[in-house]
């Protein structure tokens, strides 16, 4: 179960801070921290879509000479998320310090298929057109 002080964090970061209106639950909070293992950052972009979920559902209404305009809000967070998933220091995704592409030159494509460990799913021709090419390079 997620912390009190972890919700309060992907709150801040996400400007969910209205106590009389927040955007999202304790507990919704608590799940996306959950499913994403502790990270904040992921459990952020989780909150952050969901909101934006639940803004886009939001209608224009007009009562008498008020009128609250629900899609306009949905339209701005839209924005803000998308500056939000840009910034690299905030979506993992964008950050190439951990990006690692098996597969690419051919030491690495033996060496994938060679480890027992990798996984790696070849339909019965690939299988044996790789084998017979191995053994052709390695006698």
């Amino acid at each position: 179960m997620a912390s009190a002080e972890d919700i309060m964090k992907v709150r801040y970061e996400l400007a969910d801070t209205d106590n009389a209106l927040p955007m999202l639950s304790d507990g919704e909070y608590s799940y996306f921290i959950d499913k994403n293992v502790g990270s904040l950052r992921r459990a952020m972009l989780d909150s952050a879509k969901t909101i934006l979920f639940k803004l886009s559902m939001r209608g224009d209404e007009t009562v008498d000479i008020f009128s609250i305009k629900g899609s306009k809000a949905a339209d701005q967070y839209r924005q803000a998320l998308q500056l939000f998933i840009k910034n690299p220091d905030f979506n993992p995704a964008l950050t190439l310090a951990d990006a690692y592409a098996g597969g690419i030159s051919k030491s690495d494509i033996i060496a994938n298929i060679e480890d027992a460990d990798a996984n790696a799913v070849m339909s019965p021709t690939e299988t044996i057109t790789y084998a017979s090419n191995y053994f052709e390079v390695n006698e």
